[in-house]
């Protein structure tokens, strides 16, 4: 049996290892941004402050359009329907096109009602309309970079956007503070620069993607004539990737709630909660990786009529992630001190405050990791639609009122908000592993049309 469950390990974390790479890196890309930022000063930082959920609503429409490519490349892949895994990534990019454009052209003209609405102050109005016209202005090679990243993870090779996500960040590395300070003819454009930097790097890592996907080893025929829009794929892209782009747009809404619930309790609390949230940040990436390695690997046997093989996979990924965050979890919470005190290393009182938010999230990550593997067979087995649903269930019916009745009603005040995180994360899990053993997931499969036995396979699995 162990045997049997590393077998299956071993090209799950060849897939994963490169994608939890990629993502830290890109993590980096973000440091790198906020490092020289910061230097020019309050207002910059504020500038690029208030332009982040606007950026984040973006990425989560183009990530849940290319999630969507992912999992109909990787059934087609593994249902050997090379015909269709060719059209299905030409219109993947077609379709991403399409909404990036539409997007880009909407946020451009309504960047000044946008600012408005956040609660711009005038001091700082015309850079950061300035700044959000450039971010919708990129939106294009941000949906483009999404999209050859998908197609390229969906045939099952993840190193390759590695190298593209790697020569992105030396890019920006460069043009920061090129852009920035300026340097010879060069002149200095302050935060703005930054703006240009980040367009800049998108172009050509969008142009190198496209070129390298497009080499004849990957085998993927993408032609003039197949980019021409096709309804009913992009139709059925929009199907699957909606509910993805919901989702995700609803955790970084609830973080926002979080927040303003954390801020009733004072400076202390907000702060210590804002420490712990940037740690988590990397944290997540390993389980993230995983899920979507699942999601391919899922996908693929799906497609080739294997279905019994995805629970396998979602089994054996499951359990890997609920053992790797169970270790994570008995360090961060025995060694919580130490930890945050790398990053408070002066203030005891908010050292103190952040310790014991960070023990109390520290006990919920078995419980994240397990989930988020089971939700990545979901969405490889095209079941966007009812994870979509436990992700809103989950924080409009459990992890926010959790966090305001302990918060308030129970005399524990942040700590009941710290708390809400395991207790959350527990309930939530259990959902998504009744639901996994239900094996109701696999009822409908996106190559149906084209590979009945996957049907067929998904029903004999479903009985036993």
């Amino acid at each position: 049996m162990l045997s049997n469950r590393m077998q299956l390990l071993r090209p799950l974390l060849a897939l994963a290892i490169p994608i939890f790479i990629g993502g830290a890196v890109q993590t980096s890309y973000h440091l790198i941004n906020a490092f020289w930022v910061g230097r020019l000063g309050a207002e910059a930082v504020a500038i690029v402050t208030l332009s982040f959920p606007v950026n984040i609503l973006m990425i989560s429409v183009g990530s849940g359009l290319s999630l969507a490519g992912t999992i109909l490349i990787s059934q087609y892949f593994g249902a050997r329907e090379s015909a269709k895994v060719g059209h299905t990534a030409s219109q993947t990019l077609t379709g991403l096109t399409i909404f990036s454009l539409a997007l880009s052209a909407i946020g451009y003209f309504l960047a000044p009602a946008i600012a408005h609405l956040l609660g711009v102050a005038e001091t700082v109005m015309a850079d950061t309309v300035t700044y959000m016209r450039i971010s919708f202005a990129g939106t294009l090679f941000v949906f483009l970079n999404l999209g050859y990243q998908s197609i390229l993870r969906g045939i099952g090779d993840s190193k390759a956007p590695l190298k593209i996500i790697l020569l992105s960040v030396v890019v920006n590395a460069a043009l920061d503070p090129l852009l920035i300070f300026g340097w010879g003819p060069i002149e200095a454009q302050g935060v703005i620069g930054a703006a240009y930097a980040t367009l800049i790097t998108q172009i050509i890592s969008a142009g190198a993607g496209i070129h390298l996907m497009l080499q004849p080893r990957f085998g993927l025929t993408v032609t003039l004539d197949r980019l021409k829009p096709d309804w009913s794929v992009i139709t059925k892209l929009l199907r699957l990737g909606l509910p993805a782009s919901v989702e995700q747009t609803t955790q970084a809404l609830s973080m926002s709630i979080m927040t303003l619930l954390v801020g009733q309790f004072g400076l202390v609390a907000l702060a210590a909660y804002g420490m712990v949230s940037r740690l988590l940040i990397f944290l997540i990436i390993p389980v993230l990786s995983v899920s979507m390695a699942v999601s391919i690997m899922a996908g693929q046997s799906i497609g080739s009529g294997n279905a019994k093989h995805a629970v396998r996979i979602g089994t054996s990924a499951s359990m890997f992630n609920f053992a790797l965050m169970l270790l994570v979890a008995m360090l961060f919470f025995v060694f919580a001190r130490p930890i945050m005190h790398i990053f408070i290393p002066y203030d005891e009182t908010l050292l103190t405050a952040a310790s014991i938010a960070l023990k109390m999230f520290a006990l919920s990550f078995p419980f994240s990791g397990l989930q988020m593997a089971l939700t990545g067979a979901f969405r490889g087995a095209s079941d966007t639609f009812n994870t979509m649903l436990m992700t809103l269930m989950g924080v409009w019916a459990v992890q926010l009122p959790l966090a305001f009745v302990l918060s308030h009603y129970t005399g524990m005040g942040e700590l009941g908000l710290w708390l809400s995180a395991p207790l959350a994360g527990f309930i939530n899990a259990t959902v998504a592993l009744v639901y996994f053993k239900s094996k109701y997931w696999l009822r409908k499969t996106a190559v149906t049309d084209s590979q009945p036995s996957a049907v067929q396979t998904s029903a004999a699995a479903g009985s036993e």
